[in-house]
């Protein structure tokens, strides 16, 4: 980051976290084999150190994905064949960037069916518009400010980045960016949640953030807000937000 200047990174924690809890139970099962068939170790030593091998450089993947928004462009890994098969590290400064897409893809196995989300950005007089850089943004899972507990929908990673790249000046983009919404820290998220009686607990559904949340039932309810992106219009559930579109349309 240059001196003096303001940035967001937007990182794929929960994807990282999730990898994480996947090697932990590898090697429980590895363990667990092991006790079983202990003649055998060796093979279960070389199978699950392998898978566990792909995971860890899975992971080393994940941690250089980051999104970094900041006063002079946005830095990003291109990921051009999908899934991080292919890393490129792109910086656009903000006056040379173009249109910003979000689109779901959808993913078809076995097992069924599974929804990603990718950003695709151009620049401008790009001599080709039809192969823009890729950002495998996630899954539903959403990406993480660095150090917070803000999230981020791939929706509303675009709203910024389109806000930041119509701004007029540097100066108008460091104030887009100190008045975007970056919420406590995890640490600082459990402590509240653990200050906060079992039965004033409270899940509320954001639809800025499209996730549950968990707000203190001894505040007002204008008072409750999410930790998240700091709106304040919650809902008890993804129905009752629902509803109120029906009767608005």
């Amino acid at each position: 980051m240059r001196r003096g200047d303001v940035d967001i990174v937007l990182e794929r924690r929960t994807g990282r976290q999730l990898m994480g809890c996947l090697l932990v139970g590898i090697a429980i099962t590895a363990l667990f084999c092991i006790g079983i068939k202990p003649e055998e170790y060796l093979t279960f030593l070389i199978v699950f150190g392998i898978v566990f091998a792909v995971i860890l450089l899975a992971m080393r993947d994940i941690r250089k994905c980051n999104i970094i928004l900041s006063t002079q462009g946005i830095r990003f890994i291109h990921d051009a064949q999908g899934m991080l098969k292919r890393n490129k590290p792109v910086e656009i400064p903000w006056n040379e960037l173009g249109e910003v897409k979000h689109l779901s893809k959808v993913w078809r196995n076995e097992q069924g069916r599974e929804i990603y989300n990718i950003l695709e950005l151009n620049k401008k007089g790009d001599s080709q518009p039809d192969k823009p850089f890729i950002i495998h943004y996630c899954n539903n899972l959403g990406r993480q400010v660095l150090n917070s507990q803000t999230s981020f929908t791939a929706e509303r990673a675009v709203a910024l980045i389109e806000k930041l790249r119509d701004a007029g000046s540097g100066e108008e983009r460091i104030q887009i960016l100190k008045n975007t919404y970056v919420g406590k820290s995890p640490g600082e998220i459990k402590r509240q949640v653990r200050n906060t009686p079992w039965k004033q607990r409270l899940t509320k559904y954001c639809p800025a953030c499209k996730g549950i949340i968990i707000v203190d039932g001894r505040k007002e309810q204008s008072e409750q807000k999410c930790h998240s992106c700091g709106s304040n219009e919650i809902y008890k559930d993804e129905d009752e937000y629902l509803k109120t579109l029906d009767k608005k349309a």
